[in-house]
């Protein structure tokens, strides 16, 4: 309920208000009460595979690290933890719970690219770490929801990020070629975008693959908290369309997906 306050008190309408923010970061963030916040370790190896793991990611594992009202340090990954939530385990399942809501303050804090946030937390959420997260199967929908939200304010919506108009639709007479095709056409083809899609590659074919599965399941919406996890990623793919890291090309397939989604929405 603490962390669900700070988060609301982050915003008003969808808007990020950047004094509230800005105490809030103060606060939570400030060393001193680090005791509060979950960390989140890079990805450890493991020295074995355990039953919950498949052999695939046997190590690619995020740790989590906290430490409890008697001063006791614990560590757990990530996977065990949602596994053993799934099993019954209510201390797991509140571990958990408190994780996902520090990551949507985290959001929240950044919302509207506030920089003394994002500062602090990308360097503790790499783009590589949340993309592991996000992507994993084996953690819940809502966890992964929250990952993917928090990419996009934490590591999409900042600089060197600009909105751009992906397709132009008025051009001076003598910028328009007089044959064109499909491939050809890039209104905003630059080397910075290259570098920019260099960084997000993993999480712009995530968020392709992920939104192909969901127009070709027979009741894609079937499942409410994995509609939690579509949610956001259509939004981080909506974010990305309007930053510019698609071609024209790319452009039209997943447009073409987006439209299949919504056409599996009027005909259910």
């Amino acid at each position: 309920r603490f962390l669900d306050y700070l988060s609301d008190l982050c915003v008003s309408n969808h808007i990020a208000i950047p004094v509230t923010q800005e105490l809030i970061c103060k606060c939570v963030l400030d060393p001193k009460n680090s005791d509060i916040l979950i960390k989140t370790e890079p990805v450890k190896e493991m020295s074995q595979t355990h039953e919950y793991l498949s052999i695939e990611y046997s190590e690619e594992e995020v740790w989590l690290t906290w430490t409890d009202k008697n001063n006791d340090h614990h560590e757990k990954s990530i996977r065990q933890l949602a596994q053993e939530a799934r099993a019954g385990n209510a201390h797991d399942e509140n571990v958990l719970s408190y994780y996902r809501y520090q990551l949507k303050l985290f959001a929240r804090m950044c919302l509207d690219r506030q920089y003394l946030a994002i500062k602090e937390i990308s360097q503790q959420l790499g783009v590589d770490l949340i993309f592991l997260c996000m992507a994993d199967e084996m953690l819940p929908f809502d966890l992964r929801a929250s990952f993917c939200h928090l990419m996009l304010h934490v590591h999409v919506d900042r600089d060197p990020q600009e909105l751009v108009m992906p397709v132009k639709f008025a051009r001076l007479w003598t910028e328009i070629p007089t044959a064109i095709t499909i491939k050809d056409y890039d209104s905003n083809l630059n080397v910075s975008r290259d570098d920019k899609k260099n960084k997000f590659a993993s999480t712009m074919e995530f968020v392709e693959d992920y939104l192909n599965n969901v127009v070709s399941e027979a009741v894609p919406f079937a499942n409410d908290e994995k509609n939690k996890l579509t949610f956001e990623v259509v939004s981080l793919a909506h974010n990305l369309i309007y930053f510019g890291f698609y071609s024209f090309s790319e452009l039209l397939r997943l447009t073409r997906t987006l439209l299949g989604i919504i056409d599996c929405v009027q005909n259910p």
